[in-house]
């Protein structure tokens, strides 16, 4: 039994010292719960829930510049069938690049101008389309033609003696474009390109294989430009290809009118006039048939 004398002589300063001190007790205590409950609550709840929101990207999440008309397939379903945006997270560092390289492999892709990421897991892709210009027209020599067709026949892609019927779509740069859900007549509309004993070595999406084709088709880019004001009906390569570095064009209107174009544009030689004086002989009729358009003439003409 304590003595009365034990007793403290200050109790009620005793009491007054724990309430003051327990408060600050507590403070340390209830942070110290919280960062415990979170912890936990993120490592088996939130990180779970996180992770599931964004462990792929879904391809309807991702929205691209509108196609022009010739493009009828669903672009981003066909670069995700190689890309697998599935299983690409989008809290990658690397996703926006990635996404990038992926539909600028696509054949009717020319360039990716940038890759934009987006709330809620979304992404914007801006890209320039490849356009087709002309097509490039399968002709040859009669024994050129059997061998072509024999070779197609190997492979499985019989043309039944019609292979001189074979069109191949071209952008202005040369690349080969897809055929798909685009039918022939369409592509026969375009200005033809006629290189005889060629076939292309190119996929589709790939420059077709041949300078002289390549260089065609840059000039039908020009050409196409100002399709609604002349009517040129094919390009092919003038002369010795042997004899000239740089490809020699000629082109036949839209009412069988052959004229010699030259270089294509940006390749002129010295003393050739630039492609911007012989286009504006062209739109203003200013030539004569089976004339030389590299040098001025000053013969009227017309064209239909």
């Amino acid at each position: 039994m304590a003595r009365k004398d034990d007793a403290d002589p200050r109790p009620i300063r005793r009491l007054l010292r724990r309430l003051i001190k327990a408060p600050a007790a507590w403070a340390l205590v209830w942070p110290m719960a919280l960062l415990v409950t979170s912890y936990f609550a993120y490592s088996h709840w939130f990180s779970a829930y996180f992770a599931a929101q964004h462990q792929g990207i879904d391809p309807a999440n991702i929205e691209i510049t509108a196609p022009h008309e010739y493009v009828r397939t669903d672009v981003v379903e066909d670069v995700n069938r190689w890309a697998h945006f599935g299983e690409l997270s989008s809290l990658d560092r690397e996703a926006t690049p990635k996404i990038a390289s992926a539909f600028k492999n696509h054949p009717w892709i020319r360039d990716v101008r940038s890759v934009v990421k987006l709330p809620g897991g979304k992404f914007r892709v801006e890209v320039d389309y490849r356009r087709p210009v002309a097509s490039f027209h399968v002709t040859g020599d009669p024994q050129y033609m059997r061998e072509i067709e024999s070779h197609l026949s190997s492979l499985g892609m019989p043309t039944h003696g019609k292979a001189d019927e074979m069109y191949f779509p071209l952008d202005g740069e040369g690349h080969m474009l897809p055929t798909e859900n685009i039918s022939t007549e369409e592509v026969r509309r375009l200005i033809q390109i006629e290189v005889k004993n060629i076939y292309p070595t190119g996929v589709e999406g790939t420059l077709f294989g041949d300078k002289r084709v390549e260089s065609a088709a840059t000039l039908a880019n020009l050409l196409s430009a100002v399709s609604d004001r002349i009517q040129i009906a094919k390009i092919m390569v003038s002369g010795d290809p042997r004899m000239n570095i740089v490809p020699q064009l000629s082109l036949v209107t839209g009412t069988n009118t052959k004229l010699l174009w030259g270089s294509p544009p940006g390749m002129e030689q010295p003393n050739e006039r630039g492609a911007k004086a012989k286009l504006t002989d062209l739109l203003s009729g200013n030539f004569v048939p089976d004339g030389d358009l590299r040098i001025a003439t000053g013969g009227p003409g017309q064209i239909h």
